[in-house]
């Protein structure tokens, strides 16, 4: 008997281990499939903006790429799941039927241990069984022996009880996985459907854009002659920044940080890849370094930082706390704010709105100005940071949403 208990509890321990450990796998891949769905949620709302204009634009075409990006992570993720689901099930399957051959045993064995009871009813033959022993050790060990059979079977019913209420239970979670099941599967078939309608929608945009090479190309130029504009004004602040801040050390004939300035700086080094986005929320529409245009293939474009499209009237945040050095005026509503941080320094550029001046402190996450929607109703910052004269790929240290 006790063996017996020794194992029926070895099995209910494994599978309270494995139950958890499905469960954990079950969020992870119900909590990654709503993530994706949050960011479908947000490109549609993005992208619901910029068709307020009737004409096609680069980022519809952008947004609908990621948006088909993230649809079809999202059937891949709904793939898994439903396989995860599967297997569930089968294990589910197994786990029923060694419960009902478990219930099937203890039931035997009971009616046994019922028939055997009822032979041996009469207090008599308990009596003659006991004291039949060769000696006080025997008839002491029998007179346990009676006592443990009815235990046994008294623990016996109830364990039958058990099992049947598992069995019943157990058969609920079953149902209720095929169910989920079916719901995964339509949301599957859903997503196929808007996936083909994005693609279709995304050929159209990319035929319109292709037919107006000439007036993206000019778009291209201009582009880059504003930031060319904007690197050299940059370069040029950060130099006659870097230089007051620093101080002359005479022993060496080296130019140092001030010991709060160096302080600063190291507590921004430290923060790499955990710096806040310097918007609410948005997405990444322009990578660091060289890229090729999403349309034209031999065009290529420099980004000194990096680009995030947002909704409209977000403003920009500071990622750090610092000092205004600059607000750099550019043609059509497209100001820039720099802020330095040490020997670093982060620009907040494409604002119609700045709400700092030279010579601020700025905390964490204040608002600088209000980020300019522009004719294709894009909302867009141009943000960048720097290490002295050295362009970062700020990807690296603002943090992973």
């Amino acid at each position: 008997m006790r063996i017996w208990i020794k194992n029926s509890l070895m099995i209910v321990l494994l599978l309270v281990i494995s139950t958890s450990v499905q469960a954990q796998n079950k969020n992870q891949l119900k909590k990654k499939r709503q993530e994706i769905q949050k960011q479908l949620k947000k490109l549609n709302g993005l992208l619901g903006e910029t068709k307020a204009n009737k004409r096609k634009s680069e980022i519809q075409l952008l947004i609908l790429r990621k948006k088909i990006g993230a649809r079809q992570e999202l059937i891949a993720a709904i793939n898994y799941e439903v396989k995860y689901i599967d297997q569930s099930i089968h294990n589910q399957e197994d786990y029923i039927g060694t419960l009902n051959y478990q219930l099937k045993t203890l039931r035997t064995q009971y009616s046994k241990m019922v028939q055997f009871a009822y032979k041996n009813r009469n207090s008599t033959n308990k009596l003659i069984f006991i004291f039949s022993a060769e000696n006080f050790n025997q008839a002491y060990k029998r007179l346990n022996y009676i006592h443990e059979i009815a235990e046994y079977r008294n623990y016996q019913a109830k364990e039958i009880e058990t099992k049947q209420i598992e069995v019943e239970k157990k058969i609920i979670e079953l149902e209720s996985k095929k169910k989920n099941k079916i719901l995964l599967i339509n949301s599957k078939r859903d997503e196929h459907t808007s996936l083909e309608k994005e693609k279709l929608e995304k050929k159209s945009v990319y035929q319109a854009l292709r037919s107006d090479e000439k007036n993206l190309k000019k778009d291209i130029t201009r582009k880059q002659r504003e930031a060319k504009k904007l690197q050299n004004a940059i370069k040029k602040i950060i130099e006659r920044e870097l230089k007051e801040a620093m101080k002359k050390n005479k022993s060496n004939d080296k130019f140092e940080l001030t010991p709060k300035a160096k302080k600063l700086s190291d507590s921004f080094t430290n923060n790499r890849g955990k710096l806040p986005w310097p918007v609410g929320r948005g997405t990444i529409s322009g990578k660091f370094g060289n890229q090729r245009h999403q349309v034209f293939d031999h065009l290529k474009t420099i980004n000194n930082g990096v680009d995030i499209i947002t909704n409209m009237g977000t403003k920009a945040r500071a990622v750090f706390k610092g000092k205004v050095v600059a607000v750099i005026i550019l043609p059509g509503d497209k100001n820039a704010v720099l802020i330095q941080h040490g020997s670093y320094f982060t620009m907040y550029s494409n604002l119609s709105a700045v709400y700092v001046q030279k010579g601020d402190e700025v905390d964490l996450q204040e608002e600088i100005g209000k980020i300019k929607t522009d004719e294709d109703r894009k909302t867009e910052l141009h943000f960048e940071i720097w290490k002295g004269n050295v362009k970062q790929n700020p990807s690296l240290w603002i943090s992973k949403k």
